[in-house]
C-alpha cells in the first residue's frame, strides 16, 4: 500500500501525463518527416531552461526593488539581466536554425546489439554551431561541434532487441548554447531503417544442414572408381592396384590411382530443424551460415517457398543474412 504523500505523488503523475498528452499529438503533426529535413521556424522549439527561470526571476526581483526603494543601480542591473536573456534567445535560437540532417545509412546488426545509424548534418553561413546534442527517444545522446562550415558525419546508436527491419525512434536534436538560459529543441522522424539479423545460436543439432546432389564445385577425392594414373609403388599399396601390365613391360613397379568427385557445396535446410520454433530454427540458421562463411565453404539456404543457390563471400553472407532477418513473423 502506498502511503498518502505516495498516492499524492502518483495522482499528480497521472494529472502530468493527462494534461501533456494533447500538446504531443500537436507536436507530432508538426513534427517533419524525411530522409533529409532542415530546420527552420515552424520545426523549432525554444523555451526557458530551469536556470533561465530563476534568471528571469532574479530580474525581475532585481527591478521589483529597485522600483520600491528608487534606485538606479538596480534599475539599471535588472534591464542589463533582462537584455541579456532577450539577446540569449536569439543566439541560443540561431545555433539549430538552418541546420540540415540527412539520413545516410542504417547498418545491419544481429538481434540483442546496438543499430549503427550514420547522419550527415550540414549549414549554411559562416555561423558555427557549438554544443549541439542528438539523440534517439530514450537513447544516450551525443553532442557534436560544427566549427567546419562543410558539416560533419554523426553516428547514433539504437537498440535493436529483435530481428526485421528496424525503424528508429523519432530524433531529438537540442541545444542550450551560449548560456543555458533557453533550451532550443525539434523532434524529427528521420527516414532511415537498418536491417537486424536473428541473434545467432548454436544449433542442437549438429548435422541441420545437407550435402547436395546436384552439380557444384568438385573435389578429388582418393578410393573412387574413375582411373587417374599411374604412380610409383610404395609398400603397403593394395595389390590389387598394382599395374602388372606396365610391370612386364620393363617400366618399373606401378599402382593405378582412382578418384572420385564430391560435391563440395552445403545446403541449409529450413526442413532440417523440423519440430523447433520459427525463432530458434532462424537463430541456428544464421549460426550455421556464419561459420560456413568462416570454413569458406560454398553452402545455399532453403527455406519455404524460397531457395539461394551456393555461392561465399561477404554479399552472399549478407544475402542469406537479411532473408532470415526478413523472414515472415519480423518487424517491418
Amino acid at each position: 500500500m502506498l502511503s498518502a504523500e505516495g498516492q499524492r505523488f502518483v495522482m499528480f503523475a497521472k494529472l502530468r501525463k493527462s494534461l501533456r498528452r494533447p500538446f504531443d499529438r500537436w507536436a507530432a503533426r508538426r513534427r517533419p518527416k524525411g530522409r533529409s529535413i532542415e530546420l527552420n521556424q515552424k520545426r523549432i522549439f525554444i523555451f526557458p531552461s530551469r536556470s533561465g527561470w530563476g534568471f528571469i526571476f532574479v530580474s525581475i526581483l532585481l527591478l521589483l526593488i529597485g522600483v520600491n526603494y528608487e534606485n538606479n543601480l538596480l534599475h539599471a542591473v535588472a534591464f542589463l539581466l533582462l537584455s541579456i536573456f532577450v539577446i540569449s534567445i536569439i543566439h541560443t535560437y540561431s545555433n539549430l536554425s538552418g541546420i540540415k540532417i540527412t539520413a545516410i545509412k542504417g547498418y545491419p546488426c544481429f538481434a540483442g546489439e546496438q543499430a549503427e545509424f550514420e547522419l550527415r548534418l550540414s549549414a549554411g553561413g559562416k555561423r558555427e554551431r557549438e554544443n549541439v546534442q542528438l539523440a534517439w527517444k530514450g537513447c544516450q545522446s551525443q553532442t557534436i561541434e560544427m566549427i567546419d562550415h562543410s558539416g560533419c558525419t554523426v553516428r547514433l546508436y539504437h537498440p535493436a532487441p529483435v530481428r526485421g527491419r528496424l525503424h528508429p525512434r523519432p530524433l531529438l536534436i537540442e541545444s542550450m548554447y551560449p548560456l543555458g538560459l533557453l533550451r532550443v529543441w525539434s523532434w524529427l522522424e528521420v527516414d532511415s531503417n537498418a536491417v537486424v539479423y536473428p541473434s545467432p545460436q548454436k544449433s542442437l543439432r549438429p548435422q541441420s544442414y545437407i550435402r547436395s546432389e546436384g552439380e557444384g564445385r568438385m573435389q578429388s577425392l582418393d578410393g573412387g572408381e574413375d582411373f587417374a594414373g599411374l604412380e610409383q609403388y610404395h609398400p603397403g599399396m593394395p595389390l590389387r592396384h598394382v599395374a602388372w601390365k606396365t610391370y612386364a613391360r620393363g617400366q618399373g613397379l606401378h599402382a593405378k590411382t582412382f578418384h572420385a568427385e564430391l560435391d563440395e557445396r552445403v545446403w541449409l535446410d529450413w526442413d532440417a530443424l523440423a519440430g523447433m520454433p520459427t525463432e530458434t530454427r532462424l537463430s541456428c540458421l544464421c549460426y550455421l551460415v556464419l561459420q560456413l562463411e568462416k570454413q569458406g565453404e560454398h553452402y545455399g539456404l532453403r527455406l519455404p517457398g524460397r531457395d539461394f543457390e551456393p555461392d561465399r563471400g561477404d554479399s552472399h553472407r549478407q544475402q542469406l543474412l537479411t532473408a532470415l532477418a526478413l523472414f515472415p513473423g519480423g518487424v517491418e
